[in-house]
């Protein structure tokens, strides 16, 4: 099953290559779509991912170390099982 979540202070290239590189370990990254107005992007994993918010949120909270942001899981966006 696909987990589907949009992740806040990612909205630009440059964050989403970060949050896919600290996804990475959690399961194949499907796709990430950038909203630069919103400052967010949205992460689509492979449906062979088993990872929790909690440990995405753990991975994002890694990432945004030295980046200048604090990425997380943007409350209520989680979807998983599409």
């Amino acid at each position: 099953m696909a987990i589907v979540f949009e992740v806040e202070h990612a909205g630009c290239e440059s964050c989403a290559a970060k949050v896919s590189k600290a996804l990475a370990d959690l399961g194949p990254v499907a796709a990430i779509s950038i909203d630069e107005a919103a400052d967010s992007a949205t992460v689509t994993l492979a449906r062979d991912s088993s990872a929790t918010e909690d440990r995405i949120n753990t991975a994002l909270a890694d990432a945004s170390h030295g980046s200048g942001h604090a990425y997380r899981v943007r409350a209520g966006s989680w979807r998983a099982g599409v």
